[in-house]
């Protein structure tokens, strides 16, 4: 029993001992060893390096496009979600109420660096346990939209090829990811056609993106995806719903 309580004693005194650049090492340490829970089909890998006992330099491969709405609105919302992600660790909480500055760096397709950017962690929500949730516990729509919040505040996005803008991605009740999507009133007639939503359903089933966001929001829990289109003035004129099971098909 004393040889135990020596141990672990011992082990208590070391850890306490540890200097703050011990504890930078030791995070970059575990960052690197866990790295493959972050890589998805876009984030090919992600690297932490520690700069100094002030500092941690995040980086990650992607195949994101800088000028793409999709590319833009993901990547702008990294140094949030990683943040998030890093608080909920018990040593990354400390390296960041002791002071130490995390920044981000996206590299895109060609190596291009599309985003870089430090981690805010004043602005970091402390309502969203990522720890259990990368357990396998699912958040429910609150905490989903407190997640959301890091896509909402960069938000609208506009695509230059039709002049359709995202205004807002949230939650409903049952873990559905909605979309809201503001059209130009020359897409109105069209959208009124007989047809339309099948057509539209068919054709974003066929671009492989819809079965992504399924696959990156998995861990999520989202059941459903929704798109709401509207006019200027908030009048829904089409809804689009697409299932899990029609993703993948």
């Amino acid at each position: 029993m004393k040889k135990l309580l020596f141990v672990l004693m011992t082990s208590m005194l070391l850890m306490a001992c540890q200097s703050k650049k011990d504890k930078v090492q030791d995070f970059v340490d575990m960052y690197n060893r866990s790295s493959s829970m972050i890589a998805t089909n876009q984030i090919k890998s992600t690297k932490a390096t520690a700069v100094s006992e002030n500092q941690v330099d995040i980086s990650l491969e992607t195949d994101y496009e800088k000028g793409d709405m999709e590319s833009d609105l993901v990547t702008s919302a990294l140094p949030d979600l990683i943040g998030q992600a890093i608080r909920s660790e018990k040593l990354g909480k400390e390296l960041f109420e002791s002071g130490v500055q995390f920044n981000i760096k996206v590299y895109g397709k060609n190596s291009q660096v599309i985003l870089e950017q430090p981690i805010d962690d004043k602005k970091l929500s402390k309502d969203v346990d990522f720890k259990a949730i990368a357990k396998g516990e699912k958040p429910d729509s609150k905490q989903l939209n407190i997640i959301l919040e890091s896509f909402n505040k960069n938000l609208p996005i506009v695509d230059a090829s039709t002049g359709t803008k995202i205004t807002s991605i949230k939650a409903d009740a049952e873990n559905n990811l909605v979309y809201t999507c503001e059209v130009p009133d020359s897409f109105k007639t069209a959208l009124a056609a007989e047809g339309t939503e099948k057509a539209m359903k068919e054709a974003m089933l066929q671009s492989g993106e819809i079965k992504q966001v399924f696959a990156q929001t998995s861990v999520l829990g989202i059941n459903h995806i929704k798109y709401l289109y509207v006019d200027k003035n908030g009048k829904v004129l089409k809804e689009v719903t697409i299932t899990k099971e029609e993703a993948n098909m």
